[in-house]
């Protein structure tokens, strides 16, 4: 019996730990984002931004994700006599269901974790920016890293979805050039104006 089966226990974890690897290497651009952002690393931040910027970016991870983890079904199915995918299944369940979540933790509650802990809160003139092209919410980090480098700017603080609510010094910096940052231009950010 060389190889033929594998006991449920061992099929369970190795496809959980797969999908979960799966969703972690096509995350890494947004992870680098982060690093970088908290080590105060701009000139790296500088190429992610063109890089990440794509508007079909949550897409593209989820299909890279999707190619990692059906490459590696593929390596383990392989080391058995009965290669038919229906025989499999479970561990095939187990595994695109992990990528799956991990997926969905990462964009709607690691990412935007991470942007908080790195913004400051300021004091002074603030606008609120809708940031209405921002691929998902790994890009949050970013943002918030290159808002809070520019001169005049005191804090930025990420609110929800797409909205950040920036601090600046009106003596040293207006709307307007906030608007023009690079940053700002990328992900197409817009005044959101607050109800009256």
């Amino acid at each position: 019996m060389t190889g033929e089966k594998m006991p449920n226990c061992c099929k369970k974890h190795k496809g959980v730990k797969q999908g979960i690897i799966s969703g972690l290497i096509a995350h890494s651009g947004c992870f680098a984002i982060i690093i970088f952002a908290l080590i105060g690393v701009t000139a790296a931040n500088s190429f992610f931004i063109k890089f990440l910027s794509n508007k079909y970016y949550i897409p593209i991870i989820f299909l890279v994700s999707f190619a990692i983890a059906t490459f590696s079904a593929f390596i383990y199915i392989r080391r058995f006599e009965d290669k038919r995918v229906k025989n499999h299944w479970k561990y095939l369940s187990l595994l695109f269901a992990s990528v799956i979540l991990v997926n969905f933790f990462m964009i709607y509650y690691l990412f935007p974790l991470a942007g908080n802990a790195i913004s400051n809160s300021g004091k002074g003139e603030m606008i609120v920016l809708d940031f209405t092209q921002l691929p998902c919410s790994g890009h949050i980090p970013l943002v918030i890293s290159e808002l809070q480098k520019v001169e005049g700017i005191k804090g930025v603080k990420y609110v929800s979805e797409n909205v950040f609510e920036v601090f600046y010094d009106s003596d040293k910096i207006i709307k307007e050039d906030i608007l023009e940052q690079e940053v700002c231009q990328e992900f197409k950010a817009e005044e959101k104006r607050k109800d009256v």
